[in-house]
């Protein structure tokens, strides 16, 4: 009896190991794959740690810095000067009413009455100098190059008469007084086409147009050619319309520059003076524009009793057209010194005004100011700045932008 119970005991025995040997496997595993899974996980977080930090260092070195290659700077247009104190410009404000800069102003009118035969341009347009605007077609032109035809012809068999006699005198073959009637007749000719050749050129007719004229075969034709490059900005015919000469078909501007009529009391005008700078605002205030006095003028307009001042308005991106009303603050002295900016290097980033010092060239540290009143485009630094040192006045937008770009906020320092 014994002896079979310890049979059945061994056997129970051997039937076990395996199963135990099989879950301690299966835990060995278990554990393994986690090993393998956490180790992935981790890789994944390095190469996108690596990823980040390489980010980075192209952009931010941290702490408000940006570095960037002579390339992109070019390209961003930055510039930079150093900061000086010199004196703050006094200025008062007024507003003011754009016009055309008449200087740049071409009226094109026809010499001769004739009708409209070809329009090559139309309102709106932008023209350069030299192309042609419009066609016109004149029986009065006709008639004045048929008399230079004539008068070239009478000119040519006259100066080859002249020679035959000449040379007839020199052999005593004809006689003095013959001689001096060849001699009168070519002079005479000479003088009508030397005329004729006026009355062409009266008309509008080009030197070289008057000379191609017998090659050309079209006559009482005349084509009005743009004067300057500009835009046309009136354009007041039609086609087959009768024109009488001096009547005003087309007009060119080049707004490249506009004026601001400017109303002043006599109270304001100290300090206003010939060549004094000046900055043109919208009136929403958005877009301002350097300008400057280019004229005072000399009598006071009699209803208002105010005297007209004239600001000539840099107009590159052509926003500024006549009739808009806008401010104008204009220079009358300097007062106290003190360091001063361009508007344009201030940037706002949340509560805080910030600056862009170049440390190095490249290489561009955010700093925060504080900042007086602006007046005529330039802005005094009351703290955060030093005199001497690089600031960026060209694409300070640029560099905030990228600033804002690379997560920095502004309560980081």
């Amino acid at each position: 009896m014994k002896t079979l119970i310890a049979l059945i005991t061994t056997l129970v025995f051997f039937i076990s190991v395996p199963a135990i040997a099989e879950d301690h496997g299966h835990d060995k595993a278990g554990h393994a794959h986690e090993s393998i899974d956490n180790a992935k996980e981790d890789g994944r977080g390095k190469e996108k740690s690596d990823a980040h930090v390489g980010h980075d260092d192209q952009k931010e070195e941290g702490g408000g810095a940006i570095k960037l290659t002579p390339t992109q700077v070019k390209q961003a247009g930055i510039e930079s000067e150093m900061v000086k104190i010199r004196p703050e410009v006094r200025a008062i404000n007024a507003p003011g009413s754009v016009d055309f800069d008449a200087y740049k102003l071409a009226d094109i009118t026809t010499l001769v009455d004739g009708a409209i035969h070809a329009r090559h341009v139309r309102l709106g347009d932008d023209v350069k100098k030299g192309q042609k605007l419009v066609t016109l077609t004149s029986s009065a032109l006709a008639q004045s190059e048929a008399d230079y035809l004539r008068a070239e012809a009478e000119h040519r068999k006259t100066k080859l008469d002249l020679q035959r006699i000449e040379t007839l005198a020199k052999e005593k073959i004809v006689s003095q007084a013959r001689l001096q009637q060849a001699t009168s007749l070519h002079q005479a000719a000479h003088a009508n086409l030397a005329a004729a050749r006026a009355a062409l050129s009266s008309y509008g007719l080009s030197s070289k147009k008057i000379g191609a004229l017998m090659r050309s075969g079209q006559y009482g034709q005349l084509t009005l050619y743009a004067p300057s490059s500009g835009t046309i900005v009136a354009d007041e015919f039609r086609l087959g319309q009768h024109i009488a000469a001096g009547t005003r078909l087309m007009q060119i501007v080049d707004e490249s520059t506009v004026w601001v009529e400017v109303k002043l009391s006599l109270s304001q005008m100290d300090g206003i003076t010939k060549g004094r700078s000046a900055v043109v605002s919208t009136k929403d205030n958005s877009k301002h524009y350097r300008a400057k006095v280019i004229n005072v003028y000399h009598q006071l307009d009699k209803t208002t009793r105010t005297v007209g001042v004239r600001l000539e308005v840099q107009n590159p991106e052509d926003a500024l057209h006549p009739g808009m009303f806008v401010s104008a603050e204009i220079e009358t002295g300097s007062g106290e010194a003190s360091l001063l900016l361009p508007e344009g290097a201030i940037q706002r980033q949340g509560s805080e005004l910030i600056v862009f010092v170049e440390e190095e060239p490249g290489h561009f540290e955010r700093r925060e100011v504080r900042v007086g009143k602006a007046s005529v485009g330039f802005v005094p630094v009351l703290e955060g700045l030093k005199e001497g040192e690089s600031v960026v006045v060209k694409g300070a937008f640029v560099l905030a932008s990228e600033l804002a770009k690379s997560g920095f906020e502004a309560h980081n320092h």
